[in-house]
């Protein structure tokens, strides 16, 4: 029976501690940073579902002219009316989500959010109103409904799936005829923003 030369025993030597020592280093690793892995892993659920619960329109932006009375469904009052320029805007929204389960009394809460109106002219934050009457500035949800045939809102200021609302956008300042603005909807869930859009008379 041959021996093995010392220089494939030392080699031999060599490979099973570099396996061993890899092993060891990798349980370390393990040990140390699972911790660490879970809690990212939880963060970056936390933000897929904070974007994948975003608003988006729901229909058609419908820009009404600066009167007293009644715009669509609202009824507003200015007291000095610019027929020629935009008064306010209506704006259908919706909560788009790929969630698979979603729990009961969660979604975008609209009442809490804070809306900025941008023109050339400058950017304004508009109070929020529940009155009969939108006196400007204001915005307000003047339509809840649903985006399923023969189903209906359930009414609250919580914006779930499958559920519509309809805000009006009332600036203080009307604008002329193609004049750029946007709209931005923040809350702590959201930042939507309607970009660029314009008023054509």
């Amino acid at each position: 029976m041959n021996r093995r030369p010392a220089a494939e025993d030392a080699y031999m030597g060599t490979v099973i501690a570099l396996l061993i020592l890899v092993i060891l280093l990798s349980l370390f690793m393990y040990t140390a940073f699972i911790s660490l892995g879970y809690a990212s892993g939880q963060s970056a659920h936390a933000g897929m579902a904070r974007t994948t619960d975003m608003l988006v329109l729901n229909g058609d932006i419908i820009g009404y002219s600066d009167l007293s009375g009644t715009l669509g469904q609202v009824r507003v009052n200015t007291p000095h009316p610019s027929p020629q320029k935009l008064g306010a805007v209506r704006i259908p929204v919706r909560l788009a989500s790929i969630r698979l389960a979603w729990e009961q009394g969660t979604g975008a809460n609209l009442g809490n959010a804070t809306v900025i109106f941008t023109n050339p002219a400058g950017t304004e934050t508009l109070p929020g109103s529940s009155g009969p009457v939108l006196e400007k500035p204001a915005w307000a949800i003047v339509q809840k409904g649903s985006s399923l045939p023969g189903q209906t809102g359930n009414g609250n200021d919580l914006l779930e799936p499958n559920e519509v609302f309809v805000l009006f956008i009332y600036p203080s300042s009307p604008l002329p005829p193609h004049t750029p603005f946007t709209v931005e909807i923040r809350g702590p869930w959201v930042i939507y923003l309607i970009p660029a859009a314009f008023f054509k008379k």
